[in-house]
């Protein structure tokens, strides 16, 4: 799960979070060690890193909080923003700062303007500063970090705002001075995870938005699954059902929608990795006032989350709550079997969906079997069923056509869409 840095710092805030995660079965944590603004959240003793970043008043001491930890064999994943980075923006005149071109100083996006009551007009600006994806000083920079925070104990390093900025009227005047003709966005990303993955001797993580884990999309943010899998050992996506307009996903019953989000979504990123790396989602743990959390943010929401990542691919998760309220949380299920409604919890299908087989598929898996050119029965997955339902027909239930139903309207018939 993921611990605000600044409540680690408080006193007896390490144990409190232990604490929470051992109560819940979990086994790791993830923290800041350059948060969302470039301050550094540890005592750097790395002269590169001192030399361009800023360590906070509210640094953790290193080695006390990794023993405190380690006494417990917990796993310990360093956040670091990569570029959304205000103090490295500032840094030698905007030195690696993306660029305005028209106010000729470094690019800030853009939320609005108003009138104000004396007739002016004010430019309000999101709270984000950018250093720019193409340079290779960024580069150098953020992996002098990473190496600095395996080398004195963390397990993994899990790189956030890997990403181009996407909010801002005047995302056109953004310049990115460090690129070369020959490289786009999907080009710069892949660039620094390449030089990240040749000098960092531990897993390395990133996380992407939910949609780029869903779809093949990477043109406006540069995060390309499939390509980005290459350089990386860990994907992990932001499905939060909070993020995605209301009615996504969101048909009968409706309390499913966060197993049902997190089931198709897990199983979606893993294949359009070509199933290279642990897909590994951050869970929603926090409420947002919008539509579907004002009616059905809770406890069980929460567990259904987890349960439709174990039953996709299982290979993991993270919770996130950005203040560190993880009041709704449940132990780990671990291989209890979930009972919701839900059309994708059927037994029909094998469960995980990617990866070893856990249990005896249902009776139609030997017909299809014995009528079908499919790989070994040990490694059918949902999209094999799916693939294969239609000439199967006769050998399912009603319950199955209508698993049928809902997967050829939310994935096409195809299995290019996937």
């Amino acid at each position: 799960m993921y611990v605000p840095c600044y409540q680690a710092h408080l006193a007896g805030g390490p144990e409190k979070f232990k604490k929470i995660i051992l109560d819940n079965k979990l086994n790791s944590l993830v923290i800041d060690m350059k948060d969302d603004y470039g301050l550094l959240r540890y005592d750097s003793q790395d002269e590169l890193v001192l030399q361009k970043g800023v360590v906070s008043k509210y640094a953790l001491n290193l080695e006390n909080f990794v023993k405190t930890f380690k006494d417990d064999n917990i796993y310990l994943i360093a956040r670091i923003v990569v570029f959304k980075d205000r103090n490295l923006s500032e840094y030698n005149n905007g030195a690696y700062a993306i660029w305005d071109k028209r106010t000729g100083r470094a690019w800030r996006g853009i939320k609005n303007t108003e009138t104000l009551e004396d007739g002016t007009t004010q430019t309000n600006y999101y709270d984000e500063a950018w250093v720019d994806p193409f340079c290779p000083k960024v580069w150098e920079y953020n992996v002098a970090i990473a190496k600095e925070l395996i080398a004195r104990g963390f397990d993994e390093i899990q790189f956030d705002y890997i990403r181009f900025p996407t909010d801002g009227t005047n995302l056109y005047n953004a310049n990115y001075r460090w690129q070369s003709h020959d490289m786009d966005k999907e080009g710069a990303l892949r660039s620094f995870l390449s030089y990240a993955r040749e000098n960092i001797s531990a897993p390395i993580g990133i996380d992407i938005y939910g949609a780029n884990g869903w779809y093949r999309s990477g043109t406006r943010t540069g995060q390309d699954v499939e390509t980005l899998a290459q350089y990386v050992d860990v994907i992990c996506p932001m499905f939060y059902p909070s993020h995605f307009e209301n009615k996504f996903m969101n048909y009968k019953p409706y309390e499913e929608r966060p197993y049902r989000i997190y089931y198709y979504g897990t199983y979606r990123n893993t294949v359009i990795a070509r199933d290279k790396v642990v897909v590994r989602p951050w869970v929603q743990a926090f409420f947002l006032n919008v539509p579907y959390d004002r009616t059905y943010y809770d406890k069980e929401y929460v567990l259904k989350e987890v349960y439709g990542v174990r039953d996709s691919v299982d290979r993991g998760y993270m919770f996130w709550n950005n203040s560190g309220n993880y009041t709704k949380l449940s132990p780990d299920p671990g291989e209890a079997e979930y009972t919701g409604p839900s059309y994708e919890a059927a037994k029909n299908f094998r469960k995980p969906a990617i990866g070893p087989k856990t249990q005896p598929l249902s009776f139609y898996i030997d017909e299809v079997q014995e009528n079908a050119s499919l790989p070994d029965k040990n490694n059918l997955s949902i999209l094999d069923s799916v693939l294969n339902q239609k000439s199967q027909a006769s050998a399912f239930d009603k319950f199955t056509l209508q698993t049928r139903k809902v997967f050829g309207e939310y994935f096409g018939r195809r299995s290019d869409t996937f």
